[in-house]
Formats: C-alpha cells, sequence, structure tokens
C-alpha cells in the first residue's frame, strides 16, 4: 500500500513528471495568492481595491514583471522569485504571503513543487489569463489533459454561461482535453465563501464535470447531494470540509470514481462500508478522519489493487 503525505488538488504525479502550471500551479497560488492580486476590482462602496505591492497574478505578463517591490517570478531561479520568497517566509513576517486571514497558508511539500515549477523555467503552458481572476476556460481546442475520453460520449457542450458563474465564484474551470466536453473544476479562491448554497451552480454541468476539488470549502452533507447526481466524476476531492459519513453515502451511485480525497473530515467506520461498493476506487486519501486501521484494511482488501491512506 502506497501512502502518501500529501494531495494536491485531486491528483500530483512526481515532482519529476513535467509539471503542469493549469493543474498543479494554479490551483495552489490562487487559495494563497489571487485574492490580493488580481486586477483593480470596484468593491459594494464603490472603491477600487488595486492588487497589494501593484503585484498582478492574472496573467503570465504580470507575474513575470512583477509589483513595486520587485521579481514575480524569475524562470529558473526561486532565489530571484518574489512569490516563492513570501511563501517561504515565517508566518508572523509582515511579507508573508498570505497575509493572515488572507487565504490558505501553503504546505511545504506544496511550496516545494512551486519551487520546481520555477526551476524548471516557469513554463505557463496554455494557461493565458484573465483580466478579472485566476479562473479561466480555455477555447475549445486548447491543450488539456486528455487526448480521448469514452466518458465524454453522448455528452452535450457544458453551458457556457454556467461555467462562466462558477468562474466569478472563484473556481478554476477547464476541458479535460482537448475539443472534450468533459470539464473539471477547482475551487481555489474565496473557500470560506462556497457552501451548499453554492453547489446549486453545479447542477448544471453535473454531467460534463469529471474531476472536482471542494476542499477547504464550507460545504457539509447537504451539498453533497449535488456532488452525488454526477455520473462522470472520476476525481473527488472533499478534504478539510465538514461532510461525514452521511455525505459520502450520497456517493454510492457514482460508478466512475477512481479517486477521493477526504481527509480531515468527519468520516469514519461507516463511510467504508459505502466504498466498499464502488469498485472503481483505486486512491483514497483518509487520514486526520475517524476510520480505523482495521476498516481501512477492510477496504483495501474489498478493493483490489487501491491505496487507502489513513495517515
Amino acid at each position: 500500500m502506497i501512502r502518501l503525505g500529501i494531495f494536491l488538488l485531486l491528483f500530483v504525479p512526481p515532482v519529476c513528471a513535467e509539471l503542469s502550471f493549469r493543474r498543479q500551479i494554479l490551483p495552489l497560488l490562487g487559495k494563497a495568492c489571487a485574492d490580493c492580486h488580481k486586477a483593480p476590482t470596484k468593491g459594494t462602496d464603490g472603491k477600487v481595491q488595486n492588487p497589494k505591492g501593484g503585484f498582478r497574478m492574472d496573467a503570465p505578463s504580470h507575474m513575470l514583471k512583477g509589483g513595486s517591490d520587485g521579481s514575480g517570478v524569475e524562470p529558473g531561479d526561486p532565489d530571484k522569485s518574489g512569490i516563492y520568497q513570501r511563501i517561504m517566509l515565517p508566518t508572523g513576517h509582515e511579507d508573508f504571503m498570505p497575509p493572515k486571514g488572507k487565504g490558505t497558508p501553503l504546505s511545504f511539500p506544496q511550496t516545494e513543487l512551486i519551487k520546481q515549477w520555477i526551476l524548471e523555467g516557469a513554463n505557463f503552458g496554455d494557461w493565458i489569463g484573465s483580466d478579472i481572476a485566476v479562473a479561466v476556460v480555455p477555447k475549445p481546442g486548447a491543450a488539456g489533459l486528455r487526448k480521448v475520453d469514452p466518458l465524454a460520449a453522448g455528452l452535450t457542450e457544458p453551458a457556457p454561461d454556467a461555467m462562466k458563474k462558477l468562474g466569478s465564484l472563484g473556481a478554476v474551470v477547464y476541458r479535460a482535453g482537448k475539443d472534450s466536453k468533459l470539464i473539471i473544476v477547482a475551487f481555489v479562491q474565496s473557500t470560506s465563501l462556497i457552501g451548499d448554497k453554492e453547489m446549486e451552480h453545479l447542477r448544471p454541468l453535473a454531467a460534463n464535470i469529471t474531476e472536482l476539488d471542494l476542499s477547504d470549502t464550507k460545504i457539509t452533507d447537504v451539498g453533497m447531494s449535488v456532488v452525488g447526481t454526477m455520473p462522470r466524476l472520476t476525481k473527488l476531492n472533499i478534504s478539510g470540509t465538514a461532510v461525514t459519513d452521511a455525505g459520502v453515502a450520497g456517493l454510492k451511485g457514482l460508478v466512475n470514481l477512481d479517486c477521493l480525497a477526504a481527509h480531515s473530515t468527519g468520516v469514519s467506520d461507516a463511510a467504508v462500508e459505502t466504498l466498499k461498493s464502488m469498485k472503481k476506487l483505486r486512491s483514497v486519501f483518509l487520514w486526520k478522519t475517524r476510520v480505523t486501521s482495521s476498516s481501512a484494511a477492510e477496504l483495501q482488501k474489498a478493493l483490489p489493487g487501491s491505496s487507502v491512506s489513513i495517515e
């Protein structure tokens, strides 16, 4: 059994593999930095909020240019990259990113992934950015993750308005492959504002969503009822949420789910009974839950060839 110490977004290949900015780096920067470093926006009070330090992170050109106090990203050199330097400062430092209450601090493995991306040349891939946030919906035909996916058979195009709405809520939304009608959704900004009510915005896209990251949001078992309507869902991250066994029970009909990250949740051995019936599951992350080692072993046995991690 392989035990992993970190689960980034939904799945992260070994660092030695080619890193994808859109899939692996963008969601991390979104959680830690984007809220303070987007294009100037007008608040409800009519005042314009400018990006902190004059540094914007909503397009590659802005990230490479940096802000008023130096470089943002220096390809090949983390030590000269302001982004990396700030996420590595002590949490009490005045320049630490993100400031307290403004984002989710990154773990050491996550900062190492960003460092590796910079060392490899800070390749942004097909990401061209957005003037409103880091959430981008690529044009059909843009480079993606899958070339062929039988799950997409019979699907219609995902609703553009629904995808745009998710982007306005702080989600990264993109196609799962070239011209694919399947989409990947990851909530990376303002996760503390995403709860059961906001989950309703996923319903129009339920048939198209194949990967979903809800980690650190405020969803509960109520919101999980929407997730249970996604027949093509293959990867789901609900880590750091208030989801319990009742919420997991609603996933039983997701016959294509192969990866579930549910660490730091309220699930227990009762959830294992549900997961045993989901025969396509191959990766299950359950550390910091009430799942016991004996139940984890039973789940491993019920799902031959799977990896079940509780520590």
